[in-house]
């Protein structure tokens, strides 16, 4: 029997946009939120936490699960969540104001 894991064994690797496409299709956890909240993340830190997620809530579905992995990567600074992602980045004006009033920047 041949089995595709999206492990990946040595050097780490980080999440990529084909890495989410294949774990949305695999989950059905919205691609929008597994790109902000693995953005910067390690490809084996992002699967063992959609891997937990998916196991703490098996009676669930993927609305649910989508739902519950955004929040934990606010709670735990995942990804774009992370503080100071954002530092360097110059977007806009209006939008690095926003960011510095709410301490992000």
């Amino acid at each position: 029997m041949d089995s595709k894991s999206l492990a990946h064994e040595g050097r780490s690797r980080f999440v990529g946009p084909e890495f989410c496409q294949e774990l949305s299709e695999l989950t059905g956890i919205e691609l929008g939120v597994l790109n902000s909240a693995f953005a910067g993340e390690r490809v084996n830190a992002a699967l063992d936490a959609v891997k937990t997620v998916v196991a703490e809530n098996l009676d669930k579905g993927p609305e649910d699960w989508t739902e519950i992995l955004r929040e934990r990567a606010k709670a735990e600074g995942l990804g774009q969540y992370r503080p100071g992602y954002w530092d360097g980045y110059e977007l806009t004006w209006e939008h690095n104001e926003h960011l510095r009033r709410i301490g992000r920047l």
